[in-house]
């Protein structure tokens, strides 16, 4: 665990607190179930693609032994959700975008979610910071 915890350290700058954030479109209407599988897909994703790296798996496992702190946001459209996913990439941070199948509420390929992280929460504050609550 010590060697563990120096690793997180000089990766992260000595920060330690992490978080995951999710980022639903409001513009879509989306029904409260909807809104809540589609957070739970980015979540999977995020974590799918932080565990294929020595440096993501780092900050995956710091997230995990934190109790997976997660804040669920809202954009206003599509292009703002793809603003904030390149914003995040060019920084570093994980963003993975939700496509639906398009069986129930909207058409297939819509993207309805983006996931950020996990990663250190002055990361995540710096790209969603002026974003409000769900």
């Amino acid at each position: 665990m010590n060697v563990f915890r120096t690793l997180f350290a000089a990766f992260t700058g000595g920060s330690s607190a992490m978080k995951m954030v999710l980022v639903v479109r409001s513009d879509l209407g989306l029904k409260k179930g909807k809104i809540a599988s589609q957070c739970a897909h980015a979540a999977v994703l995020c974590c799918m693609r932080a565990s294929n790296g020595a440096a993501g798996k780092i900050k995956l496992d710091s997230w995990l032994m934190q109790g997976q702190p997660k804040i669920v946001l809202r954009v206003e459209s599509l292009q703002e959700m793809h603003l904030l996913t390149e914003r995040a990439e060019a920084i570093g941070v994980i963003a993975e975008i939700v496509r639906d199948a398009g069986r129930t509420q909207v058409a297939s390929g819509t993207e309805t979610v983006v996931g950020l992280g996990p990663d250190r929460s002055e990361a995540i504050d710096s790209l969603v910071g002026n974003l409000k609550l769900l």
